[in-house]
């Protein structure tokens, strides 16, 4: 055996064992090491403390301005409803019982005369007193103690419509505060009838008081007794996008010198200054293309698009644009004879017989009242939902419509206003707006005018030939055809928030024997017999064992979205007994 060989390899087995031992050496001083210091409690590294740069307006005079931007007075239905002594009498009436009757009609008749329906045949034909006396007031500003009024711009309206009136005042450079008062006066009247109080801080770009962020009625929105107005307070700002040098230093970390209004910073199609403003995280993803807090059927990339026009996105608002056909030519000056002799069945005996009826060319001019859309919008308001409608006022609606050819008769086809829904309804409003189509003659109709399924179209005549009909009570004055319009619009409108038969078997019901009767307890515009009455309102439920609660069910966001088995309905009804509806 080779003696070298030998000795190198002893000398290589000694080194792996000293080896050996060096390595379980050091993994038990590391193990003892990493003991001790787990067991040691560590000081908290203390967080770094971020600077605050507390310059309000650095880079620009400091100043505040408070814009005006829609005013709208309240009571418009108490007048149009009670105007005048004899409505007032009438009104008092006791019609809200099945068994109230006119004994001495009855007798001469030798029918039973249902007193609803007497009561607003006179009251259609009564002229009323004040009904068309428009309040007038203006408004005024307070900050700092320093008065600012409109006082020579006097308001006659039941809404100002967008009138986005500005006041502005220098203040005292890094000022941190203001108080603003808002203040509404009545002509005469040297006190405020309605005012809001709130206090402005510049660093944030917020402001607190009677008025704050999502309060019940909406920021920017004070709701009063009397009146209700939105509003909007904002500051100097070097790069215009409406967020505070402070804020976008200390908060969010953007650049004040860049307009956040252009940006999207977390690429969730609503932009940054927006988010900021509704309380959204600007730098956190959102589904807006899917969002609608205040369930109205507006998501809020469409509650950005219309911020311009108030939009809230956590107070519903109903949008309507509302076109008009052409007013019908009156050919009677060339010997043409507005009636012609139809067969119909009566009245009182149902058999069919000569019946005088006039026809399209008469005259007629088709408007949308200002009382009724200040009546609807406060109807609505009264529930928290706002209405907004654009006859022309924000820049959509109130287009000329070709008139409807005289063979349409009363109930415009689908196809007629499917073309005015496609030419004269705007890609970018579907789904935003109802579209309502005011025509010379037609019924009351509330049209699925999309591929989606959506009931977002409302067809209603504006004429006295409508007015004048049965349905309506014989709407003679113009008080009762300006309520009668309003009727007929509350009507189709709830249709486009749900109320069909599911909802309750007396919307639509017929006049089939036993059916008026039956659901007589259902006293909501949208059951046919309180309709005839110009009854003004939904019902809330509280009149009897076959009454609805249309406000509590009302679905504001429902014109977007596929009734479903709503159209269903009705297939295998027994139409003798209840719910009993149309056929």
């Amino acid at each position: 055996m080779n003696k070298s060989k030998s000795t190198k390899s002893s000398k290589s087995n000694n080194f792996k064992i000293v080896a050996a031992i060096l390595v379980v050496f050091i993994l038990i001083i590391a193990a003892i090491f990493s003991y001790v210091i787990l067991q040691t409690p560590q000081k908290e590294k203390e967080p770094e403390q971020k600077e605050i740069d507390d310059r309000i307006s650095p880079y620009c005079e400091q100043a505040i301005f408070v814009e005006i931007k829609r005013i709208r007075p309240k009571g418009v239905i108490e007048q149009m409803m009670d105007s005048g002594s004899l409505i007032k009498a009438i009104n008092d009436w006791d019609i809200n019982e099945k068994g109230f009757e006119y004994p001495l009609l009855s007798k001469i008749a030798g029918l039973e005369i249902n007193g609803a329906a007497i009561t607003a045949l006179i009251k259609g034909r009564l002229p009323g007193k004040g009904w068309d006396v428009k309040p007038k007031f203006y408004y005024g500003t307070e900050i700092d103690g320093f008065d600012w009024d409109s006082g020579k711009v006097t308001f006659s309206t039941w809404d100002t419509g967008y009138i986005f009136n500005e006041f502005y005042q220098v203040v005292d450079e890094e000022q941190e505060e203001s108080d603003v008062e808002i203040r509404i006066f009545e002509k005469g009247n040297k006190e405020p009838v309605e005012s809001c109080k709130v206090i402005y801080d510049y660093r944030t770009g917020t402001w607190t008081g009677e008025d704050y962020f999502m309060d019940e009625d909406g920021y920017g929105h004070y709701n009063g007794t009397d009146y209700e107005f939105w509003f909007d307070i904002r500051q100097t700002d070097y790069d215009g996008d409406g967020i505070p040098y402070w804020t976008e230093v200390n908060v969010l970390g953007t650049n004040p010198k860049i307009d956040d209004r252009k940006l999207d910073h977390d690429n969730d199609n609503c932009s940054t200054a927006w988010e900021w403003k509704w309380g959204y995280d600007p730098f956190t993803w959102d589904n807006h293309t899917f969002l609608d807090p205040d369930n109205d059927g507006i998501q809020n990339v469409e509650e950005e698009y219309m911020y311009k026009w108030l939009a809230n996105p956590y107070q519903p608002e109903m949008y309507i644009e509302a076109d008009f056909s052409k007013d019908a030519p009156d050919l009677r000056p060339l010997g043409f004879i507005p009636y012609t002799i139809e067969m119909k069945p009566g009245k009182i005996i149902p058999i069919n017989r000569p019946t005088i009826t006039e026809v399209l060319y008469k005259g007629q001019e088709v408007v949308l009242f200002d009382e009724t859309k200040a009546m609807l919008m406060e109807r609505f308001n009264e529930h928290g939902i706002t209405v907004h409608i654009d006859d022309g006022c924000m820049g959509g609606g109130g287009d000329t419509l070709d008139l409807l050819a005289p063979e349409v008769g009363i109930k415009p086809s689908d196809f007629v206003i499917s073309g005015y829904y496609k030419k004269n309804f705007a890609d970018e409003r579907k789904g935003i707006f109802r579209y309502a189509v005011l025509v010379v003659r037609a019924g009351g109709y509330n049209y699925n005018m999309d591929y989606t399924g959506r009931y977002d179209t409302v067809v209603v005549s504006a004429t006295d030939i409508f007015f004048d009909s049965g349905q309506l009570g014989h709407a003679k004055t113009p008080r009762a055809q300006r309520v009668a319009q309003a009727v007929s619009l509350l009507h189709e409108l709830g249709h486009s928030c749900g109320f069909g038969y599911i909802h309750c078997g007396g919307v639509d019901n017929s006049t089939m024997k036993g059916a008026m009767e039956h659901w007589f307890d259902y006293r909501s515009a949208m059951n046919y017999q309180w309709y005839g009455c110009r009854y003004f309102d939904y019902s809330d439920g509280t009149h009897g064992e076959n009454d609805c609660d249309d406000w509590g069910k009302l679905d504001v966001g429902f014109f977007q979205r596929s009734p479903g088995s709503y159209d269903l309905e009705g297939i295998d009804f027994a139409f003798d007994e209840p719910p009993i509806n149309r056929r």
